[in-house]
């Protein structure tokens, strides 16, 4: 048996994949990958519990019926309908939302296999698309409790109740800022999120590892929360003479996250909020006429991504979309925890991203971030553009009538994660018209085969191979074609690994019209610093050309216009939202866009053409990256990637808003309404010259390497756009060092 078209319900969950109605809920594809390889590279089917992400729709299904939010449906689990939660539970950061949320309509939950019958049942007219969040693998599981624990580990699951109606003082409060990081590998007892005295005093006012302990079972509430006064506690126990000893810190608490001495989560939290032990930069500012005033310094909030086993060592970002609305939900109410009534900003920086998806802001982790912004009296949430732009994962076809065109996706072997391809078609086209045949490098061609289709390949005992072509999919508002593959190395000796090399992808277009279709490669490399396990696969186009006369990295697209892959329209699926401020990466001492810095336009042109600005993730050919804080105190590491420059500017949204509520200041540059957004791209234009000939030393590139000459180290705080070649986007001035509060 090879190819093999599957038609009824999926094997687990139950859901006929082929011929959804139009009015039925829009579907996760990649639970039908799932479903036809019986969760064979997720741990194995479930048995109980499992997470998804939600879109309710704009109002309950009856007539003359009130709007639906994230909120009543909550509600409803506990009132009309109880009965519901044998096979769905939600939490209570979303039945106790701040009053500014409660129009939300995105939430997560805890289902079990009911809720998949259910969706065309009792739940039709309320759940407007789904995605799963997929399990843990028990191969990759990781114990949550660090070795050699001395105590029980302290904090508790965040649970929440009513928001509490603030007192007739909260007016007269002061105005607070908060910094909310979500990472992985977050060093909560470091110095440079604490004070330096004889008794440290932690500046983090609540921590959420989101890692449940070994023995926790899934559950609607899961990790454990830390309070300031809890970290303080744990601090006190493990101080001698004003030294903390760090590692005793995480082996009371019982965290791994930091148990390396580098972590991603570290680096990022110092760029966005960590400071020296002398005072906070932002303490005492002196503006026009060196008027002064006093201001408060951010109020940190964070959350550690759940990352035992699969979360973050499989980038293929599965997990993502449930775990970030879980932390960017709980960093909001906490936030209006503490501002207790009083006015209060909130700036989020969330330094993930992964390749495929829409790309036109309609995916629901996306759309769930521009509705906070919108809803929020004054949220930014601040992502990097992604690291992509050099990695071929990009295509574009111009699919002429009655024509047919191929792709080469090149697997790699030794590959031991699974492999993803997404061809996203245009929002209107009929994809009736449009069919896919799939050719595995050993040969033997699949059918080809039209809309509403599942295909599986089952050369041996496995499949290796699953076609998904829907009508309708949770994933985005267009139509989607996904192809997932199983990896090419297995260490099960039951297990048939699929065959590396060239699979060829063809799409014969049967309608009457020309169409523009877009194919991006799922991320599925190894995550810097965790086992080698992913090989990142690519498109393969001999036309495509890597290099400029031969010797040197090309990393735009003009002067190649004969190949398909594309370096443009490469912005990190979590890029391409409406609000959202998005951040590129650019080397410090010559002023060049960092070659992997993605660029625009999305899908949506009209919503995004590239990143908003760019920041320094490079401080120069010799040395990469940016310099920020290691696992323990006292150590620095250099951190690459646009993932470093989406801090500092999430950073500078904070100090700007201090600024802006500061008694006594007012600053006449900083607006924080409509958007941020708006402010960093003006910001960031009006830093850039308005001819080229304003930068004497940029009038024109080398002929021989197209790189600018060097900028003189003395004008590094001014450096000019990014060229049009490359997106055309700002660039915020960044002294590295000042940037991160480090003083000399």
């Amino acid at each position: 048996m090879s190819w093999q078209s599957l038609a009824g319900g999926g094997a687990w969950s139950g859901l006929n994949w082929i011929g959804r109605a139009a009015n039925s809920t829009r579907a996760d594809p990649y639970l039908a990958w799932a479903d036809t390889t019986a969760f064979a590279h997720l741990g194995g089917q479930p048995t109980g519990w499992v997470r998804v992400i939600l879109e309710l729709e704009a109002h309950w299904p009856v007539a003359g019926a009130p709007p639906l939010t994230a909120q009543t449906f909550a509600e409803s689990l506990e009132n009309a309908n109880a009965a519901w939660k044998t096979w769905i539970q939600v939490s209570t950061v979303y039945r106790f939302p701040p009053h500014d949320l409660e129009a939300s309509r995105f939430l997560t939950a805890i289902v079990t296999k009911q809720f998949f019958t259910e969706i065309d049942g009792a739940m039709k007219g309320v759940v407007k698309r789904f995605e799963l969040g997929m399990p843990i693998a028990p191969g990759d599981a990781v114990q949550s409790v660090a070795p050699g624990s001395e105590a029980s580990m302290p904090g508790t699951q965040p649970i929440f109740g009513p928001v509490v109606q603030p007192g007739a003082a909260a007016t007269d409060a002061p105005h607070a800022v908060f910094m909310g990081v979500m990472d992985d590998g977050l060093a909560f007892a470091h110095e440079r999120f604490r004070s330096v005295a004889d008794i440290p005093l932690t500046r983090i006012e609540y921590f959420w590892n989101q890692d449940d302990a070994a023995v926790a079972s899934l559950g609607v509430h899961y990790g454990r929360e830390l309070a300031g006064a809890d970290i303080n506690g744990l601090l006190n126990q493990c101080v001698t003479k004003g030294l903390v000893d760090e590692d005793a810190v995480y082996r009371l608490n019982g965290y791994v996250g930091a148990r390396k001495r580098w972590a991603h989560g570290t680096e990022v939290m110092d760029l966005a909020c960590g400071v020296r032990h002398n005072k906070i930069e932002a303490a005492a500012l002196t503006l026009e006429g060196e008027r002064t005033g006093t201001v408060q310094p951010p109020r940190i909030l964070c959350v550690q991504f759940r990352t035992a086993g699969r979360m973050i060592r499989d980038t293929s970002g599965l997990w993502f979309a449930v775990h970030a609305l879980d932390a960017i939900r709980y960093l909001l109410r906490r936030a209006d925890d503490l501002a207790e009534g009083a006015g209060y900003s909130v700036v989020l920086n969330l330094s993930y991203g992964y390749m495929a998806g829409p790309h036109d802001g309609s995916s629901i982790i996306e759309s769930a971030m521009d509705e906070l912004i919108g809803l929020h009296r004054d949220l930014s949430i601040v992502v990097p553009a992604g690291n992509s732009n050099m990695l071929r994962c990009h295509a574009e076809l111009k699919l002429e009538k009655g024509t047919s065109s191929p792709l080469t996706w090149r697997v790699l072997p030794d590959c031991a994660t699974p492999g993803f391809l997404e061809i996203w078609l245009p929002k209107n086209v009929d994809a009736s018209n449009l069919t896919v045949q799939i050719t595995p490098p050993e040969g033997g061609t699949s059918p080809a085969f039209p809309v509403e289709n599942l295909y599986t390949w089952q050369p041996g005992r496995n499949v290796l191979c699953t076609a998904v072509y829907l009508d309708r999919v949770a994933t985005g508002d267009c139509k989607m074609i996904l192809i997932a593959l199983a990896p090419t190395t297995m260490n099960h000796p039951q297990r048939d690994p699929a065959p590396a090399g060239n699979w060829t992808v063809t799409l014969t277009n049967g309608s009457s019209d020309d169409l523009e279709i877009h194919a991006w490669v799922q991320r599925n490399e190894t995550a810097y610093g965790y086992p080698l396990r992913g090989r990142q696969s690519r498109f393969e186009d001999l036309a495509y050309k890597r290099f400029v006369f031969g010797a040197h990295v090309r990393d735009f697209d003009e002067g190649n216009p004969s190949t398909w892959i594309k370096r443009s329209g490469t912005l990190s699926s979590i890029a391409t939202g409406e609000h959202t401020v998005v951040v590129g990466a650019y080397r410090r001492t010559d002023g060049r866009a960092a070659t992997y810095s993605s660029t625009g336009p999305s899908l949506l042109a009209t919503q995004r053409s590239g990143p908003d600005a760019a920041a320094v993730s490079e401080d120069s050919v010799a040395c990469a990256g940016v310099l920020s804080a290691s696992t323990r105190s006292g150590c620095l590491v250099a951190l690459s990637g646009t993932s470093a420059a989406a801090p500092q500017v999430a950073r500078l949204l904070a100090r700007q808003k201090i600024i802006e509520y500061a008694n006594g200041l007012q600053p006449n540059t900083f607006t924080p309404q409509p958007s941020a957004r708006v402010w960093i791209e003006t910001e960031a234009n009006s830093l850039d010259p308005d001819q080229v000939a304003a930068v004497p030393h940029l009038l024109g590139p080398c002929f021989g390497t197209l790189n600018p000459p060097p900028v003189p180290l003395g004008q590094h705080a001014y450096v000019p756009r990014l060229l049009e070649i490359r997106a055309g986007s700002g660039r915020l001035p960044s002294p590295r060092w000042k940037k991160r509060g480090i003083k000399l």
